[in-house]
């Protein structure tokens, strides 16, 4: 694909572009460094800026002159001038300025070519992702790598992400109760992590998965008990909860509490209160409270299985974590954060390099178990590269050729209903995203992410 500036998924419609050229705060992101993958992602905002140059550096730097920003890279693979991001009409194209290695796009040698939301850009052993919108008031720059006292639950470049969590991290130091919603695997107990990291509270962090709870047991484990109080209860016992005074109570899965113990639960966040099984006595406890839940917990209250009062008590704040598929640009701050944890042991966490087939690959899987099966994979991937350069044979063969990221069997059923609700609105609309934006009460540029993510073709419904 090589001097294509007429690529699917660039902005074309000819009735649209003035409106879309509106909503448009173009973002460039440092996605992931393959010389450096220890080093967090870099956001650069475009909203005022005609041209990005692209090269070789001492220092990692963006550097603005009026309009016009030159962004470097200590990689020894880029070329002192490599490419450059330019606005061209109401798009942007990438173009190669004549690099030694070349400029790669989506995976192939480009010499000159549109840009489309979300596509990945080749430089050297760097992966770099072209967004196309975003909200104005937060788009500004951001580099990570300056940011080494933010907690690793608050550090994301995706936008709305990045908003909900600065509003977590103003409440951390109060005791607003949080809840946080999410898939499996999202990095709920991250954020409870960074709550609890920026609340300023000596108290220390006690997790409760709800749902390995023993149901007979969850009052004792949570409460504590009295010696005597049943059998085998030989000495008194303080709980989870007293365990917490002080610091940060994480209830994970707060939907899989037993009602009954829902109804303790309630007594003890409106009294502040402990009574152990087995006491007559309450004890004074000064918590805060962070819940989680991948469960539809209002659905739950309409269904009788979860109490609306225990509900009001727990979502002071509520914090919805996408899932890892559609926050892509986090990929490489993630790889970060991970580093340190899954570096086999004796390995230097510094000397770990990322190979271009293996980034591509990383940053392009769906992660259908999120965060979770990240992790997962580096660690066995580190274990198999020892600990040196990850390639693409080192990763699991989901992710070496994994299917399309819009390919039905991949889609949870909620994202197949979506994508089917999709196809039928554009089948109706003759593929015109304005006036399947319309029905769908969603902004254009919503739906062309959602063609992208799904493997949508718009020229296919064009008649």
């Amino acid at each position: 694909m090589t001097d294509d500036l007429t690529r699917t998924g660039s902005r074309t419609d000819s009735g649209d572009a003035a409106q879309l050229a509106a909503l448009d705060q173009p973002r460039l992101i440092v996605a992931l460094e393959g010389a450096r993958p220890w080093v967090p992602g870099l956001r650069l905002a475009l909203g005022d800026v005609e041209e990005v140059l692209l090269g070789r550096g001492t220092v990692r730097a963006a550097t603005r002159e009026g309009r016009r920003v030159t962004l470097t890279l200590p990689d020894h693979e880029l070329s002192r001038q490599h490419a450059a991001v330019r606005r061209v009409g109401a798009g942007w194209e990438l173009r190669d300025l004549g690099s030694k290695n070349g400029t790669h796009l989506a995976g192939h040698p480009t010499t000159a070519a549109a840009l489309a939301d979300g596509d990945l850009i080749e430089l050297g052993a760097a992966t770099l992702m072209f967004r196309e919108e975003g909200a104005a008031m937060i788009g500004a720059d951001r580099d990570l790598a300056g940011e080494p006292a933010t907690p690793a639950g608050f550090r994301t470049l995706a936008l709305e992400l990045e908003r909900r969590a600065r509003d977590v991290a103003t409440l951390a130091p109060s005791d607003v109760p949080i809840l946080v919603r999410g898939e499996t695997g999202t990095g709920k107990e991250v954020i409870a992590r960074a709550v609890h990291e920026a609340s300023g509270r000596g108290g220390e962090l006690v997790a409760i998965n709800c749902g390995a709870l023993p149901r007979t047991l969850v009052e004792s484990e949570l409460f504590g008990y009295r010696r005597g109080a049943f059998s085998g209860a030989t000495a008194d016992r303080e709980g989870l909860v007293r365990r917490a005074h002080g610091g940060t109570l994480f209830l994970d899965e707060i939907a899989e509490l037993p009602e009954e113990s829902q109804v303790a639960l309630l007594r003890v966040l409106q009294e502040r209160q402990v009574r152990p099984v087995g006491g007559t006595d309450t004890i004074a406890v000064d918590v805060r409270i962070v819940a989680a839940t991948h469960q539809d917990l209002l659905r739950r209250i309409a269904e009788g299985r979860f109490r609306q009062d225990l509900y009001a008590r727990l979502a002071g704040f509520e914090l919805e974590l996408p899932p890892l598929r559609e926050r892509a640009e986090d990929l490489g701050t993630l790889i970060a954060a991970l580093l340190p944890r899954v570096v086999p042991a004796g390995a230097d966490p510094l000397g770990v390099r990322v190979h271009r087939g293996a980034a591509r690959a990383l940053l392009t899987y769906g992660y259908p178990l999120n965060v979770r099966e990240l992790e997962q994979a580096l660690r066995t991937a580190l274990v198999l590269a020892g600990g040196r350069e990850l390639r693409l044979e080192h990763l699991p063969e989901a992710m070496r050729a994994p299917s399309p990221r819009g390919g039905a069997e991949a889609l949870r059923p909620e994202d197949r209903a979506l994508r089917d609700r999709l196809i039928e609105i554009l089948r109706a609309t003759g593929g015109n995203v304005m006036a399947a934006a319309r029905q769908m009460d969603k902004a254009p540029i919503q739906l062309r992410r959602w063609c992208r993510r799904f493997g949508i073709d718009l020229a296919e419904f064009r008649r």
